[in-house]
């Protein structure tokens, strides 16, 4: 067995390892990411891991995204939800928030993704690991730029750095083209050209993985170049960028359909105006039905041209479709909304499940671990009070009465602690007949008169209706600090006294 134990967790190791070089391929060979993706899901069910299972579904989840498909990402993401719960893994948890908020963003829901690009930087900060905090804080590029965050410059050099510290080339271009929109956005056309340039140096070695990383430098150059009125070269940076996204594979439509919309601009700038709807046209149809607001895009950007020309009749036909396509945009974002609260709703309702005992319905241990950390990164204000409590002879109920007997027991003075603490305290059920309470801003009296009260309800309650002669006590052990950055240390105080109480004959509190 220990043999078959050491192989699984060697596997594992292979298989986060396999995912991580899949994570860094994805934007440039959707194919073979995917490939990798699917196969590493599959031995992760064989290992029965839910971290690897969780990054296997949401690595598949990203290359959909990169081709437009937003309903299979939100089934992907769904369905690796209920895994990144079970294996309250921080590094799998900041992959499927870096994931979620990029598609949260491209569903219209941007509050929600900005929540989740936080969340995943975060996360990802608190591992530690140079490579996912360099892929958590990519991911919510596409949110900060476009929602247009205070600190978007920022960022932008953290995740530069980060890119340069990590050596990852292809993110170092990336991050520069990122800072070279910007600076084109404040005018600074000239220096946003040349930080284009170095960007196109530091992508072209990485060939043939590159094709995105150029065909988005080519897009942004042209951009650029479209604002300074040199549109030859403007045309001819959309023309390249177009070729990169569709010579192989399935272009990112979000991408394409910028290169094109510059591409209609530049050529109606220069006076080919029917070249430009031609364009148009074409790339609507190459989109087909994959995201209508990248086709709504391009459309109303024909439409425009058109009727700035007076060609009203074209420009309404045109408009017309534009119209239709936004509808048709508008439904499907109205689904991916639904779909992604839905999926919200129902992992906040897994999780809240996972937190709790089965039986008595009170917070379990997994919920303890999540309150100690998250009371040792933030202290509550005022004294903090903890109470370990235990019923006493509890193994001679089960013998006498029957575990059925026991159960019922322990149900009712669950229900009897929950009545008994105010709405902030937590009742946590730490295993058999253990229970905790945490109870912040409450000094050692205030504890004490609490515990003593609980203490009453439960010797006072009456227990015949499960046994005859029944009678059943508890006895408490106290600790309180002045904040709750211990716990573990402040637990460790009132399980002893827990046990003075047993030694000094039960049914008591010790504080």
């Amino acid at each position: 067995m220990a043999d078959h134990g050491l192989m699984g967790a060697t596997a594992a190791i292979e298989v986060h390892r396999a995912l991580d070089r899949a994570r860094n391929i994805h934007h440039e060979d959707h194919d073979a990411a995917l490939a990798e993706a699917i196969r590493c899901h599959e031995i992760a069910r064989g290992l029965e891991e839910p971290a690897l299972l969780c990054r296997a579904l949401v690595l598949q989840a990203a290359v959909m995204l990169q081709r437009g498909d937003l309903q299979g990402a939100v089934v992907l993401t769904t369905e690796a939800e209920p895994f990144a719960e079970a294996a309250d893994d921080d590094a799998a948890r900041a992959e499927l928030a870096a994931v979620k908020g990029q598609l949260n963003f491209f569903a219209g829901s941007y509050p929600e993704s900005l929540a989740q690009a936080e969340l995943a930087i975060a996360l990802s900060d608190r591992v530690g690991c140079l490579p996912l905090r360099v892929f958590t804080r990519r991911c919510a590029c596409v949110v900060f730029g476009n929602i247009g965050v205070s600190d978007w410059h920022d960022k932008l050099q953290e995740v530069l750095g980060l890119a340069i510290e990590a050596g990852n080339p292809w993110e170092e271009a990336m991050s520069r083209n990122d800072l070279a929109h910007l600076t084109m956005e404040q005018g600074r056309l000239d220096e946003a050209e040349r930080m284009i340039g170095h960007a196109m140096a530091t992508a072209a070695p990485l060939a043939p993985l590159n094709s995105f990383a150029l065909a988005v430098l080519s897009c942004t150059r042209a951009e650029v170049r479209l604002r300074a009125q040199r549109h030859e070269e403007a045309l001819s940076d959309a023309h390249n960028a177009i070729d990169l996204l569709t010579d192989d594979g399935e272009p990112n439509p979000y991408l394409l359909a910028m290169s094109v919309v510059i591409e209609v601009q530049v050529l109606l700038a220069l006076g080919r105006l029917d070249e430009a709807e031609r364009t148009g046209q074409r790339a609507v149809e190459r989109l087909g039905d994959r995201v209508p607001q990248a086709r709504s895009m391009i459309l109303s950007t024909v439409a425009e041209a058109l009727r700035e020309a007076g060609r009203l009749e074209q420009a309404y036909d045109v408009l017309s479709a534009s119209l239709a396509v936004e509808r048709a945009a508008f439904a499907e974002l109205s689904a991916l909304q639904r779909g992604l609260e839905r999926a919200t709703l129902e992992a906040n309702a897994a999780r809240d499940q996972a937190d709790r005992d089965w039986l008595t319905g009170l917070h379990n241990r997994r919920y303890l671990a999540r309150a100690v950390g998250r009371h040792a990164e933030t202290p509550g204000p005022g004294p903090f009070s903890l109470a370990m409590l235990d019923l006493d002879h509890f193994k001679d109920i089960n013998d006498r009465y029957g575990h059925h007997a026991g159960d019922q027991v322990l149900m009712r003075v669950a229900a009897l602690l929950l009545g008994g603490v105010r709405g902030q305290d937590v009742v946590v059920r730490t295993g058999g007949e253990e229970f905790m309470l945490l109870m912040p801003e409450t000094d050692a009296h205030a504890a004490e008169a609490a515990c003593e009260r609980l203490r009453t309800a439960i010797r006072d309650e009456p227990w015949d209706h499960i046994g005859g002669d029944l009678t059943i006590t508890a006895s408490f052990g106290l600790a309180t600090a002045d904040d709750a950055g211990d716990l573990t240390a402040l637990a460790e105080i009132a399980d002893q006294r827990l046990y003075a109480a047993k030694r000094s004959g039960r049914d008591r509190v010790i504080a």
